[in-house]
Formats: structure tokens, C-alpha cells, sequence
């Protein structure tokens, strides 16, 4: 009996080296599944290796700080994006300015010293108006998509840590149980030998 229980604690161990270099390959949550699936069962509780809960609490810190500098890398390019809008924004204002005066000029007016209609230099402003309102537009969308893109990051992040504090419990909870059981047996083995002598 103890060479089986020795035979299956070595061919444990060598499983599991063997699988830590697949595992890293499958998502976090694939991992809690195949975890669960392959531990084995006593009772109604399963019985996890620590070899196999430490190698999922590894590859769940690697993930989460995975996402910590996703997070980080796009408050970075959120920053500069709103930095760029403001600068826009405010190019948008100044131009706006200038063709308030503009109007109120002549019909003919001095233009880079040459002297041009007012329907062209019209034309010519709302053009660059237009590209700087294309620009303001496409970088407010990409503002809007990096927020998104930061706001799921985070609620995958807040999911994946309630994921693993809900299984930290189970686990205390599940040792707990199995350091009660074990002290009960130890205590009847106790009891059988004493009443044997």
C-alpha cells in the first residue's frame, strides 16, 4: 500500500511538470475548469494537488499583471489622446476667431500677399476647418473606444480577482474540512491503540 501511494505520488509530479508548460497556453478560466475536472473527488469535496494550485496561482498573477499593464498602456494613450483633443480644440477656436474677422473685411483681401476673392479664401478655410473637425471627430472616436477598451480591461480585471478570492475561500474552507476529518481519524486510531493496550 505505501509503494502505491508512493508510485502515484511520483507519477503525480511528473504529470504535472509535464502539463505546466501546456497549461500556460490555456486561459485562466480553462485552467480552473481542467483543474477541477482532473482533481480527484473524496466525498462530496475535491481534493486539488498543491503542485497544480500553485501552478494556477502563477499563471493567474502572470494574467492579472498581464492586464495591470494593458491598463497602464492605454491610461498612457488615453492621456495623449486628450491631450492632442485639447490642442485641436483649441487650434478649432483660434481659427474660428480669424474667420469671424475675415468676414467682416472686404470682398478682396491680402492672402499669403496675394490679393484673393473672398468666395476662395472662404473655400480654402472651411477646408482646413473641415480637416480639423475630420481630425477632431476620428481622434474623439478613438478616445472614446480607448476608454471603452480601459473600462472592459477593468471589469475583467475586477472579475478574474473576485474569481480567485471566491476560490481562495473555497479552498481554506475545503482544507479546513479535510484537517477536521483528518484530526477525528487520528483521534479514533488513538483511541482503538489505547484500548488495545
Amino acid at each position: 500500500m505505501k509503494y502505491l501511494f508512493l508510485y502515484l505520488t511520483v507519477a503525480t509530479s511528473f504529470l504535472a511538470q509535464g502539463q505546466n508548460a501546456v497549461q500556460k497556453l490555456h486561459t485562466v478560466d480553462h485552467q480552473f475548469k481542467e483543474l477541477i475536472e482532473k482533481s480527484n473527488n473524496y466525498k462530496q469535496y475535491k481534493v486539488i494537488e498543491e503542485i497544480q494550485i500553485n501552478i494556477l496561482r502563477k499563471n493567474t498573477n502572470e494574467h492579472i499583471e498581464k492586464l495591470n499593464k494593458n491598463i497602464s498602456s492605454l491610461k498612457n494613450s488615453v492621456t495623449k489622446k486628450d491631450n492632442r483633443i485639447v490642442t485641436l480644440e483649441s487650434k478649432l477656436a483660434a481659427l474660428n476667431t480669424k474667420l469671424t474677422d475675415v468676414n467682416s473685411e472686404k470682398d478682396s483681401l491680402n492672402f499669403l500677399g496675394i490679393q484673393t476673392s473672398k468666395g476662395v479664401y472662404n473655400t480654402l478655410v472651411w477646408s482646413i476647418l473641415g480637416m480639423l473637425a475630420f481630425l477632431f471627430i476620428f481622434m474623439s472616436l478613438r478616445f472614446k473606444n480607448s476608454n471603452m477598451s480601459s473600462k472592459e480591461a477593468n471589469k475583467q480585471l475586477l472579475t478574474i480577482e473576485e474569481e480567485l478570492e471566491e476560490f481562495r475561500h473555497k479552498s481554506i474552507e475545503k482544507e479546513q474540512k479535510l484537517g477536521r476529518q483528518l484530526q477525528d481519524e487520528r483521534n479514533k486510531l488513538s483511541k482503538m491503540k489505547g484500548d488495545k493496550f
